[in-house]
């Protein structure tokens, strides 16, 4: 499956060049602006820096549902069923492949802003003033009441809710090709396909929050999430590849 996945991240490596890119001149013209005293150049910066790394998290995730629909308008991808592999794990590979590209450039961007916060904090208060910024900032995380174990389960719950996202797409996109293959239309109810199922599973969670224990431990959830939220989930995600995968082998193999 590694030569696979590597082979589906290679059709987005322009996109990421070019994020990657304009990270880079953001990165040189904060540090420009700490070099030169420009306060204005470095708070938009870091500013754009903070915004870009939300706009990629969630653009390289919708960019994974458009190379698939591509993929499959072109028939690059009818070429993979073809491999001595099974299709369970080609479309695993694009699954993996497609969250990966997420992350990836999701932790590139956070790591940037890190840094270039910690640097410009060292470059003009010194060491002093770094440790003062991490002890108010631990400091308003405890008072805030949150702890490591709330900021994990939310980084958990929201690659869940966007993993979902994901899977909701590709099984759109598959849906549409196996029943108007030939229409110019696919794009529009592949688009479609995607609100209709999402509508779907919200409609089901709403009826699972309705039975009372479940209801019961969403209220004493900190976060509003209880562990029936995640399995109700983990089932779904599951679901979908799973159907996706069946479509994929009766429909789309050669």
């Amino acid at each position: 499956m590694g030569k696979l996945i590597k082979y589906e991240l290679r059709k987005q490596r322009t996109s990421r060049m070019v994020i990657f890119i304009a990270l880079a001149v953001a990165l040189v013209c904060f540090w420009a602006g700490i070099a030169f005293n420009s306060g204005g150049l470095a708070g938009i910066s870091i500013a754009a820096m903070m915004l870009g790394a939300v706009f990629v998290l969630f653009y390289t995730g919708i960019e994974g549902i458009l190379v698939f629909n591509r993929d499959l308008r072109t028939k690059q991808s009818y070429m993979l069923w073809m491999l001595p592999r099974s299709i369970w794990e080609i479309l695993g590979a694009k699954f993996i492949s497609a969250i990966l590209q997420m992350l990836i450039v999701f932790g590139v961007s956070c790591a940037a802003v890190a840094v270039s916060t910690a640097g410009a904090v060292l470059t003009i208060g010194g060491l002093s003033e770094f440790l003062e910024m991490i002890r108010t900032m631990s400091k308003s995380f405890v008072q805030g009441g949150l702890d490591w174990g709330d900021l994990i389960s939310m980084a958990f719950l929201m690659f869940l809710v966007w993993t979902l996202v994901i899977m909701t797409g590709f099984l759109a996109v598959i849906l549409a090709r196996t029943v108007l293959i030939k229409s110019r239309f696919v794009g529009l109810l592949a688009v479609l396909l995607f609100f209709v199922i999402d509508f779907a599973v919200a409609r089901v969670y709403d009826l699972m929050c309705m039975i009372p224990f479940v209801e019961a431990a969403n209220r004493v959830e900190a976060l509003g999430w209880s562990v029936w939220d995640v399995i109700y989930y983990v089932i779904v995600c599951l679901a979908l590849f799973g159907v996706s995968g069946v479509l994929a082998e009766k429909k789309l193999s050669v």
